[in-house]
């Protein structure tokens, strides 16, 4: 898969038990910290989009962005699944993101935290700041690039949560974790041989075999774990491996479920597509707005919705992750809209 170039670098309800949510009161929020940086020159938001293999990505929260500092915001609902970018500018809590999509290419601004953190090397989860990782062989370990969401701060330490066919919830060291990184693509539960034991969604595995120990994960999207050993009372012992984490602990299938905090994803709250009315060239460029910057362009002939604006303008509505989203394009005409893909990076134009 291509990444992308990366112009300038910004920096860029179960039974009572322990939880591994901290006491302590927590000095920061778990935003990630706008990093310093010297004066540098203005970015070309259009270089910034040119394709590069090797190049490191970002993932982002679907939310409210902005073409252009200061404005309109985008409104329109969002999915949950996370979108690859790469940041390209920052402008104190905010950065400016080159968004690659199969028919698009364009930038836009949003808030910081919207980013995911991604985790540089493998990492044991601990259940406060300071590095108390489990007892024992029970563990749960983040592999690196996983994607994961801050929640809180305190010291050099984050508390994150992580997602997936299981949830993970724990602190790491600051050091570990980063805004990109190399792509990084899931793979499945890897088989181990064993027998496998069928849970639902819900089921808490812990660090101890009793209903009052830690809680070291929940299982969010998954079905199956690997038996180590049967145990009285109903425990056994479990481990789960995919390209994301490594978990081992115990889970009793006699206990309630406990919670997992799901994304949201309501299909009321999807994106509506748009209903294209022609279909533009390869290559077209894309404005923040009527006479603004370039910050896109049209990837292979595509079907928009364009409408009149002044003279000379035109607005190209096309859908994204964020909904549909109102561009401005120049040109004389309906048909002879303005290009400014750079040389090679788009295939060639075929519609008029």
């Amino acid at each position: 898969m291509k990444c992308w170039a990366l112009v300038v670098l910004a920096a860029c309800g179960g039974p009572p038990a322990a939880t591994t949510r901290p006491t302590t009161s927590i000095t920061d929020p778990g935003a990630p910290r706008s990093p310093v940086h010297p004066e540098r020159p203005p970015i070309d938001p259009i270089a910034a989009l040119t394709p590069v293999a090797g190049g490191e990505v970002s993932w982002l929260a679907p939310g409210q962005a902005r073409l252009e500092l200061g404005g309109t915001p985008i409104e329109n609902p969002g999915g949950g699944k996370p979108i690859e970018v790469v940041i390209i500018d920052q402008h104190a809590s905010r950065v400016r993101v080159a968004v690659p999509l199969e028919h698009a290419r364009f930038s836009l601004w949003t808030d910081r935290n919207r980013l995911f953190a991604v985790v540089r090397k493998d990492q044991r989860m601990s259940r406060g700041p300071g590095g108390d990782g489990g007892r024992g062989d029970a563990h749960a370990s983040l592999r690196a690039g996983a994607r994961v969401k801050r929640l809180a701060h305190k010291g050099t330490w984050t508390q994150i949560r992580y997602h997936g066919a299981l949830e993970i919830e724990g602190w790491v060291p600051d050091a570990m974790l980063g805004e990109s990184g190399p792509q990084h693509e899931y793979r499945g539960r890897f088989p181990s041989g064993r027998r496998t034991l069928m849970v639902t969604p819900g089921a808490v595995i812990r660090d101890e075999p009793r209903w009052a120990a830690d809680e070291i994960a929940v299982m969010a999207n998954g079905y199956f774990l690997d038996t180590q050993r049967e145990l009285e009372d109903g425990w056994t012992e479990v481990s789960y491996e995919d390209s994301d984490l490594s978990v081992r602990g115990f889970v009793s299938k006699r206990l309630p479920p406990g919670q997992v905090h799901r994304p949201n994803a309501d299909p009321a709250a999807q994106p509506v597509p748009i209903t294209p009315n022609t279909k533009v060239a390869s290559g077209t460029c894309l404005y923040s707005r009527v006479k603004g910057d370039k910050i896109g362009y049209i990837v292979g002939d595509r079907a928009v919705d364009l409408a009149d604006a002044e003279i000379g303008w035109f607005t190209l509505t096309t859908d994204s992750p964020w909904g549909p989203i109102a561009f401005a394009a120049r040109g004389a005409t309906r048909t002879d809209l303005h290009a400014c893909a750079p040389a090679g990076t788009v295939p060639a134009p075929i519609a008029p």
